[in-house]
């Protein structure tokens, strides 16, 4: 089975205003890797090798031809739902047969979520949709389900029809998952442009940037990321991290040794940055701040850790 893999740069623009402002000697974005896997209707053992791959993933995209864009879309999510469903219909069975007497509560614990499951793919409806509390999330983990991953779904669509939305429109209202369109011919015109010349390229074809900073912002959307930033002469930087996290959970993202030592976190909004034009201003204003352990970080934090190991 040939896949290729691919890392790239989420291109957020914050960073390069932030990249004028402090000239840092590096500058580091946030990556995602891409996995491409081979036809997902092939058969026989690439077709599992291929379902293997998707369990490992955080996120699943699905990309399609415009003109079979709805029977694709349709069986991969019919394959996802079932593929969940036989393996929670055979883990039902086993519990079932299992009388050995140990660990009854869990067992029972775990028929009772996996009927719930049942239910839910036998509507044809992923589990995403559901709610989970934090002891079902533990025990549902352990799966790997794929309809519990973020999904979504990629049209590619001819040239001239980069501005046309009617397909993606009934795309979206049959389908649970987020879609976006793209043209991958337009898409190899903007790559082989120089730099300089691809937002010009770009305007006179009425987009307004490379369908790979949506799918990467789609990317991260459903893996429930934002980014926080570290400043200064030596590096500017961009930092992913769970939203809802606190400040020692974020410091982990740079170091496990400032999630152990943690003390504070020195936190400044980028907002309030661009606004004021400089640390020195946000200090004065009074909008510099040393936070806790409880803090939760917000996507566009601007972070300096002080930690003690």
């Amino acid at each position: 089975m040939e896949t290729h893999i691919g890392i790239c740069d989420i291109k957020d623009p914050r960073i390069d205003i932030l990249v004028k402002m402090y000239n840092p000697k590096k500058i580091a974005y946030t990556k995602i890797e891409y996995i491409l896997l081979p036809d997902f209707n092939a058969q026989g053992p690439t077709k599992s090798l291929i379902l293997n791959q998707l369990k490992n993933a955080d996120e699943i995209c699905w990309v399609s031809h415009a003109e079979n864009a709805k029977s694709e879309i349709a069986n991969f999510s019919s394959d996802m739902i079932l593929t969940d469903l036989m393996l929670i219909e055979k883990r039902i069975e086993t519990i079932a047969k299992d009388k050995t007497g140990k660990n009854a509560d869990q067992r029972e614990k775990e028929k009772a979520l996996m009927e719930i499951c049942k239910k839910q793919l036998d509507q044809e409806k992923p589990l995403k949709e559901l709610t989970w509390d934090d002891e079902q999330q533990k025990l549902l983990k352990a799966y790997q389900f794929y309809t519990l991953k973020p999904i979504f779904i990629v049209i590619n669509v001819p040239e001239d029809k980069i501005k046309d939305s009617t397909l993606i429109s009934e795309i979206q209202k049959s389908v649970p998952y987020p879609c976006i369109q793209l043209s991958v011919e337009i898409e190899k015109e903007i790559d082989q442009l120089p730099e300089s010349e691809q937002k010009e390229f770009m305007k006179e074809i009425g987009i307004d940037e490379p369908a790979i900073t949506k799918m990467n912002m789609m990317t991260y959307q459903g893996l429930g990321l934002i980014s926080f930033f570290t400043v200064g002469e030596d590096e500017v930087r961009a930092w992913p991290v769970r939203r809802g996290a606190e400040a020692p959970e974020a410091g982990a993202s740079i170091h496990t040794d400032i999630e152990k030592g943690f003390v504070k976190a020195e936190m400044f909004k980028y907002a309030d940055l661009i606004a004021l034009g400089s640390e020195a201003k946000i200090k004065e204003s009074g909008k510099f701040y040393l936070k806790g352990r409880d803090y939760v970080v917000e996507d566009g934090d601007i972070l300096n850790f002080r930690f003690n190991v």
